[in-house]
């Protein structure tokens, strides 16, 4: 019998910042261990994209011991921890229940195997690049793909509704087919400079507003709003099962589950 080693919350942080280095976070992100105790033993780990009460009860309910997030737990600065702040509640009451918490951001949007690659993976793209303007580069927030073949963007919006398991999208038609297809989990607006010198007819992306759309199509560029939590939340099973298998590849015993989440916005 293979004798399994009992790992602590700051061992499994080295584990999570092997798989997305916070070296590659953007310079304003609040990346890695951000809340508990480093020499807390841990048995079970929880991942989600969100740190929320739902996630918070899961993660009580299930005895976890290490919440993982995508969204970061503490964001802008903390003047007071209090319980009067609805998210500084929640995050006494992780602490109380010994509860800590780790967050990949911009940095799993940027690493091999992140948010990005897994969403240009579940919508069939191939030959996938960065939006970085460097051939054959996979760096920065986004990446540039083609389809096998081209589509009209009706065909193409039900395609990424089935595959992201999204009730519904937003599109804005510049009259073109979609062939190549630029994406970014989130909010990826800011990135259309990228988007149109990388030559994309399409890009998916989140967060849209109606000028940014308005200014999409004007350069020609189809928009598809498969909005923020439904960008990104394919990555949370790929991320923890990446997780589980380098745990037990350091005979680890570690169980690493999936927060039950429900989509925030919907349409009545």
């Amino acid at each position: 019998m293979v004798k399994r080693n009992q790992a602590t919350v700051g061992d499994v942080a080295k584990v999570l910042d092997e798989l997305a280095r916070p070296s590659l976070a953007m310079s304003w992100d609040n990346v890695g261990f951000l809340v508990g105790h480093a020499d807390k033993p841990v048995k079970v780990i929880l991942t989600a994209l969100d740190f929320s009460e739902a996630v918070l009860e899961q993660a009580i309910q299930l005895k976890a011991d290490l919440i993982v997030t995508h969204h970061p737990v503490i964001f802008k600065s903390i003047h007071s921890l209090t319980s009067m702040d609805w998210k500084n509640a929640l995050l006494l009451k992780a602490v109380e229940h010994g509860i800590a918490i780790y967050s990949a951001h911009t940095n799993l949007d940027i690493a091999l195997g992140g948010v990005n690659d897994v969403l240009a993976e579940y919508l069939d793209l191939k030959n996938v690049e960065g939006l970085s303007g460097e051939e054959g580069a996979l760096d920065g927030l986004g990446r540039i793909g083609i389809l096998d073949k081209a589509m009209d963007l009706n065909r193409f919006a039900a395609k990424v509704k089935k595959d992201l398991g999204l009730d519904y999208v937003v599109t804005a038609s510049a009259g073109r087919k979609v062939k190549r297809v630029a994406i970014c989990g989130g909010s990826g607006m800011d990135f259309l400079d990228l988007v149109a010198a990388a030559g994309a007819d399409t890009y998916v992306t989140g967060d849209v507003k109606y000028h940014q759309a308005q200014d999409a199509v004007g350069r020609g560029i189809n928009i598809v709003d498969a909005g923020h939590q439904g960008s990104e939340l394919p990555v949370i099973n790929n991320w923890a099962d990446r997780l589980a298998l380098r745990l037990t590849r350091r005979e680890l015993d570690i169980k690493v589950l999936v927060a039950k989440e429900q989509f925030l916005l919907k349409v009545m």
